[in-house]
């Protein structure tokens, strides 16, 4: 079995389409991280409006998803209709759930660029728009199968680790992975983190590596940052993304991401916000 089909084979999830049909208000949609939002926009124009302040505006047919649930407005700008369909997607083993730690916080994606999945569309759309027994079911069904052709599509693409995949199907390496996504605060060490994995220290560091390509230590670090990273962007404190990312000191934080990103969190925040 390929290693896709393992990691979606161990930690399941499932869709629940919740709206289908035309659309002319807005809708909040707050971040849990723990679930997430697929919407797909058959016509129209749509906004969404991220916590951030950030912005998608879709004008044409496209598929917008939130693996992670965070949190963004969705509107209907003045004088316009769309036609949508809207699902939440439950993850199995909620906010652990190590594909959450593999997929982006969102991916917009107009319909006409996604090859490959024309067909379950195609299927999808054509069960919304018609009422029978068992609708439902299948509208649910077809979310799923979407969403395995999207992460396949991803991985091929090479915009999920196939390294970050093969550790994370496995049950020693995902519960180590598992320990410091969910704990990143705690100070970390190879000898804990290999008792996580129920290995020895040197057996360890050696198939982690050799799975992943980067040592424990240095796959802490970037699972550190990008946690600093979308902490800042949510508008956390320097000082209170640094402690909670893990780091000892406001000042050990300053230093490690000046020479990881370049400039310092503070100019960095400037530097995406004025982006926007």
């Amino acid at each position: 079995m390929d290693r896709l089909s393992q990691l979606l084979g161990r930690h399941a999830f499932h869709a629940r389409v919740f709206f289908n049909g035309d659309f002319c208000d807005a809708n909040r949609f707050r971040g849990s991280g723990i679930s997430g939002h697929l919407h797909l926009v058959r016509q129209g124009m749509v906004e969404f409006v991220h916590d951030d302040g950030s912005l998608i505006r879709v004008e044409e047919p496209a598929l917008v998803f939130y693996p992670r649930g965070l949190g963004h407005l969705l509107r209907i700008p003045s004088g316009h209709s769309a036609t949508l369909l809207c699902a939440e997607i439950m993850f199995g083993d909620g906010g652990n759930n190590p594909l959450l730690r593999i997929l982006p916080d969102r991916l917009h994606l107009p319909l006409a660029a996604i090859s490959g999945l024309d067909a379950t569309l195609e299927f999808l759309f054509r069960e919304a728009a018609q009422e029978g027994a068992g609708r439902d079911l299948v509208l649910d069904r077809l979310c799923d199968i979407l969403l395995v052709q999207l992460m396949r599509r991803e991985f091929e693409g090479g915009s999920l680790s196939p390294g970050l995949l093969a550790a994370l199907a496995d049950r020693h390496l995902s519960a180590a992975l598992g320990a410091m996504h969910d704990r990143p605060h705690e100070a970390w060490t190879l000898e804990t983190l290999a008792a996580e994995a129920g290995m020895s220290r040197a057996a360890f560091a050696e198939y982690f590596r050799t799975v992943t390509g980067v040592p424990p230590g240095e796959y802490l670090v970037r699972s550190r940052m990008a946690l600093a990273v979308r902490l800042l962007r949510q508008g956390m404190p320097v000082k209170a993304v640094g402690a909670r990312a893990g780091f000892t000191s406001p000042s050990t934080f300053t230093r490690a991401f000046t020479a990881r990103m370049g400039v310092s969190p503070r100019a960095w925040l400037r530097q995406a916000e004025q982006a926007g």
